[in-house]
């Protein structure tokens, strides 16, 4: 997660890098229409199907569907922090909704920074535009790792689930994407590095132990940095990153975040997780992946719905509140009705 939000950072802040825009409500509402375009329809259809399979094999699954109604608001990550989720108990596990947190803490990014883009210039392409974006961003980056390495010793819910306290990984890879911009030379001193041995040193800090979360973090988010500049033309990570299967792995990603803990979830209510039956689960998990990104994630990104855009911001509300009361039906007034285990009667316990 912590590279991926670097990662996020780094090509949110490129792909708004000289974007025509008449003016701010013409940034604005196209920013937001194309990051709802990107992220609500396939995950409208993931929380809609894993509802309705969850009260199947759950006599309550409350916790899971508030979890996927605040996961369409994108404040999934605060209804966990506010029933104390320790995202590595094993009670987390039996939550289909529970990696929606990191999506949440991204759409609350997306929340702040298109206005940081806009009213530094950058977005508007002014002569001091980037210059104010990065001492901006740098001010804020340095207040949220402090917030980050204060808050976790003593609350690791709050740091690892609040998007204060995760905003400086996301802005680390904006940092990164103006520093190339403005400094040739830090992406010239980054491609000397050999991509291979950052890949090594972050596949060895990912089993540090616990006890040293907070330093791995930082080395975590640091590396990704250097590798992102590292990754050149002729290197062996290079033409592994650039190969067409992990390319499309990464085209399919976003649609393989929502499901894989959703079927592993579901999984553990039912047959459970055995050597025997992985390769099945993992079957499934790619052909749910592999079948949203085909029919619902690329048709709706890249079709236009309607010609005018308040159309398109309406409609995709419309589709989250209609999607959210059958969301309240399931929790409530038919809660328990779907049911197809053995209900165990209060008077016989």
């Amino acid at each position: 997660v912590d590279i991926f939000f670097v990662i996020s950072g780094f090509v949110i802040t490129s792909s708004l890098y000289q974007r025509p825009s008449k003016n701010f409500k013409d940034f604005i509402s196209g920013f937001y229409e194309r990051r709802i375009k990107r992220l609500v329809p396939a995950l409208s259809f993931f929380i809609l199907i894993t509802s309705i399979l969850i009260c199947l094999f759950q006599a309550d699954p409350s916790l899971s569907l508030w979890t996927g109604l605040t996961s369409l608001f994108g404040l999934s990550n605060l209804y966990l922090l506010e029933k104390a989720t320790d995202y590595f108990a094993q009670s987390t596990e039996l939550n289909v909704f529970t990696q929606t947190w990191s999506l949440g803490v991204e759409e609350q990014f997306y929340i702040l920074f298109p206005f940081l883009i806009w009213f530094s210039g950058f977005g508007r392409q002014t002569k001091n535009g980037m210059r104010n974006l990065f001492l901006t961003v740098v001010v804020l980056t340095i207040m949220s790792l402090l917030g980050f390495l204060y808050l976790y010793p003593i609350n690791q819910s709050a740091a690892y689930f609040l998007m204060p306290t995760r905003f400086w990984e996301m802005a680390s890879g904006c940092l990164l994407f103006i520093g190339f911009q403005k400094r040739k030379s830090i992406e010239q001193i980054l491609s000397k590095v050999p991509p291979i041995l950052i890949l090594a040193l972050m596949v060895g800090i990912m089993y540090l132990p616990v006890s040293y979360a907070t330093v791995s973090t930082v080395a975590i988010v640091a590396l990704s940095g250097i590798l992102i500049g590292s990754l050149k033309k002729g290197t062996a990570a290079y033409s592994f990153f650039t190969n067409k299967k992990v390319v499309y792995l990464g085209l399919i990603s976003y649609s393989l975040y929502l499901w894989h803990w959703g079927v592993l979830s579901i999984s553990r209510w039912t047959i459970g997780i055995h050597w025997w039956s992985i390769p099945f689960q993992l079957a499934l998990i790619f052909s749910l992946a592999i079948g949203s990104y085909k029919y619902i994630e690329t048709p709706l990104r890249k079709g236009s719905w309607f010609r005018k855009r308040w159309k398109n911001l309406t409609f995709s509300a419309m589709v989250i509140v209609t999607i959210s009361g059958g969301l309240i039906l399931l929790i409530e007034p038919l809660k328990g009705r779907l049911y197809t285990g053995k209900k165990i009667e209060k008077n016989n316990i």
